[in-house]
């Protein structure tokens, strides 16, 4: 078994039964920036992982309490986004969706930018 199909362990987020989070769930790609998508514990729509290290994704999850009316944002797509810096990474929060989305990119994947891109483009879908 390779790295890839093990499970990850990833808390869901208190709104990840969402029908927007179930549906967000549906339409995310098998791929994203080369990794595969692998399963996540416990299994959850709100919840996807893709490589190792993982990219994670978390939907309904509550706003950052870092995050103020002054934050800066990244928009991609039309999508705000909250970055927060991680040990090994960056976390980025979706704002004004209908549920927040929150994606965890280790600093092993030279692009956010590609990332975000793809998963602004299906939250556009779902939410538009």
């Amino acid at each position: 078994m390779t790295a890839c199909s093990s499970s990850l362990r990833v808390e869901p987020g208190e709104g990840s039964g969402s029908q927007f989070c179930t549906e967000l769930g549906a339409i995310l790609p098998v791929s994203i920036a080369g990794a595969l998508l692998r399963s996540t514990n416990p299994d959850s729509p709100g919840t996807k992982a893709w490589g190792d290290p993982a990219i994670v994704t978390r939907c309904g999850v509550p706003e950052p309490t870092t995050y103020s009316a002054t934050s800066q944002l990244l928009v991609v797509n039309g999508v705000s986004w909250y970055p927060e810096e991680l040990q090994a990474g960056v976390r980025f929060t979706s704002l004004k969706t209908p549920e927040l989305v929150e994606v965890s990119i280790p600093s092993a994947y030279e692009s956010t930018a590609d990332i975000l891109t793809e998963l602004s483009s299906d939250l556009n879908y779902l939410a538009p």
